[in-house]
């Protein structure tokens, strides 16, 4: 019984949220045409409704699409229709007009057979076989749309209630500040220190976020440690949390060349007046949200 839910809801999963006239599954969309073309012009009219001829990667699909496809093309004479497959792109191997992989193929025996001009598969829809044939030839055809769930956006607090000594900063989603004010570090002992908060030291992307970090300045009166540094002499600048140098907002004649390559933060911007063994305050950055 636990079995059966697990497949039901397995494959509840798998069906895609499609329009009616449509067959959902595995995330894509697959619609059958009666009006028989050739493989290029069916391929474009899948392009111009945002797909592609259907490309299959496993047996399920391919028998699926073969008996939906009796279904809705019940009044064709034709007993195939056109997939996706062709070795026209790049000759002679095969490959799926939307770029996936070509790694499932089900060509009937002693298919596909090497005829200038038979290119282009055909599915059955009597026995679910591949056959390659000539993309000039007028067929049915299936088309696949990859079916895009819409995310829902996220929300955040407008104010978070931050451990004691930290201050919320909605634009960031994170929290700000230091445990223990009387604590003086290294730059290194400083990272450890708000590491073990579980966070980084400071990085700022924004004047907004410098602006609102500099007040936790004017507060305490003191210069920090904030997360940049470098390991060549200042000539290039990274932050300890990893994320992108994409904001820098140096005080006059800074950064100094052939320093020690830690930065503080002051109320003029930033600085790196001091070796990274200096003892300052820490100001570590908490991130809340991913």
């Amino acid at each position: 019984m636990l079995a059966f839910v697990f497949l039901f809801l397995l494959i509840e999963n798998l069906l895609a949220d499609c329009p009616s006239n449509t067959t959902g599954w595995n995330l894509n969309c697959f619609s059958f045409f009666e009006n028989s073309t050739g493989f290029a012009d069916a391929e474009l009219y899948c392009n111009n409704i945002g797909g592609h001829l259907a490309s299959i990667h496993d047996g399920f699909t391919n028998a699926l699409l073969a008996q939906e496809a009796i279904k809705a093309l019940h009044k064709s004479t034709e007993t195939d229709f056109w997939i996706g497959a062709t070795n026209l792109m790049k000759p002679p191997t095969w490959n799926w007009t939307d770029n996936t992989p070509f790694d499932f193929t089900e060509w009937k025996k002693g298919e596909p057979q090497n005829i200038s001009g038979n290119g282009c598969a055909a599915l059955s829809m009597t026995d679910g076989y591949w056959t390659a044939q000539d993309c000039f030839m007028s067929k049915p055809f299936a088309c696949s749309i990859v079916n895009i769930v819409p995310t829902t956006p996220i929300t955040y607090p407008d104010y978070v209630n931050c451990s004691e000594g930290f201050i919320y900063f909605k634009s960031t989603h994170s929290c700000y500040g230091n445990s223990n004010t009387n604590n003086f570090l290294s730059w290194k002992d400083s990272q450890l220190h708000c590491e073990g908060l579980g966070g980084n030291l400071a990085s700022i992307h924004s004047y907004q976020e410098e602006n609102f970090v500099k007040s936790y300045i004017y507060f305490i009166q003191q210069f920090v440690w904030i997360g940049l540094y470098s390991v060549d002499q200042n000539k290039h600048f990274e932050w300890s949390d990893g994320t992108a140098v994409n904001y820098l907002d140096w005080a006059n004649g800074r950064p100094l060349t052939n320093h020690s390559g830690c930065v503080m933060l002051g109320v003029d911007g930033f600085r790196d007046d001091y070796v990274c063994d200096t003892t300052l305050r820490s100001l570590c950055k908490i991130s809340l949200f991913p």
